[in-house]
């Protein structure tokens, strides 16, 4: 990991760290990368930019201070009144992994549950741009939103426009936290547990194998006898029991834990199919 940085580096080469770190440990070599406090945040930015860009596209006189390759060299984002759309690249109470192109049809994709999990590398491989929080299989803690603009994609201008968006914004101490994680012993930087629950002994799964978590449909009856926590999640509005894994490593192999998660269904429906504990997941896996 990189050395903690020292009380002399500014705000904006500790900004700079952070995105060369990351650009080495998520394969973001061909990414511009951007942070904002938030996913709100970095809507509103993505919104404004695109508007901008569009309206200027759209005005006859700005090929005269512009190159036409600088407004060509951007994608279609859908707008609406203004506002682009969060597409979430998973479909977390359906358990639903949805295409990339889908996504970006219909918006800007939200990689917040597929970013440093096992299907990371799709993710990379195929989107022109996504926004991640960084909280959820990176463990990087909830200060920061990661912006990635495939750099071929965008124009010059859109990227530097957007670089003076982030300059602008205030980020407190979320910069230095992230980098002191990742300076942390016992931290890893993927997600790598994947769930393959095809015929499960006692519930029929509703997501797709190869996930970090599982989903159910339940009965509303039955799910009110359950307990929120961090690894059992709760979907009132569609019936759905959600179990998170979590097995931390270096992304280059998915490690299966589909025999813990039936085990675990087993004792969580034992009993009256009441319990109290929820799912714990957690193993150390080496890089």
């Amino acid at each position: 990991m990189a050395p903690l940085s020292s009380s002399s580096e500014s705000t904006s080469e500790a900004r700079d760290r952070l995105r060369l770190i990351l650009s080495r440990l998520y394969r973001l070599e061909h990414f511009d990368l951007f942070f904002t406090p938030s996913l709100h945040v970095a809507r509103v930015l993505l919104s404004q930019l695109f508007l901008r860009q569009e309206q200027a596209r759209n005005q006859t006189r700005y090929a005269s201070h512009y190159p036409v390759t600088e407004l060509n060299v951007l994608p279609a984002i859908p707008l609406m009144a203004g506002n682009i759309t969060l597409v979430p690249h998973i479909d977390v109470p359906q358990g639903m992994v949805r295409s990339l192109s889908d996504c970006q049809q219909r918006g800007v994709t939200d990689a917040s549950e597929s970013f440093a999990s096992m299907l990371h590398h799709r993710l990379i491989n195929e989107a022109q741009l996504f926004v991640t929080r960084l909280d959820r299989h990176a463990e990087l803690g909830n200060e920061l939103v990661l912006v990635a603009l495939r750099t071929q994609d965008f124009s010059t201008l859109v990227r530097s426009e957007l670089r003076l968006f982030e300059h602008g914004l205030t980020l407190g101490t979320a910069i230095q936290n992230t980098l002191k994680r990742l300076d942390e012993d016992d931290w890893r930087s993927y997600n790598t547990a994947i769930i393959a629950l095809t015929s499960p002994v006692m519930l029929n799964s509703s997501h797709q194998p190869g996930l970090p978590f599982a989903s159910f449909i339940l009965p509303a009856s039955l799910l009110a006898t359950l307990k929120s926590s961090e690894e059992l999640v709760i979907w009132p509005n569609h019936e759905s029991l959600q179990i998170n894994a979590n097995v931390r490593g270096g992304g280059k192999k998915g490690i299966n834990v589909t025999h813990d998660v039936s085990k675990q269904l087993q004792n969580l429906f034992a009993a009256g199919h009441k319990s109290e504990k929820g799912v714990t997941l957690n193993r150390q896996a080496g890089i």
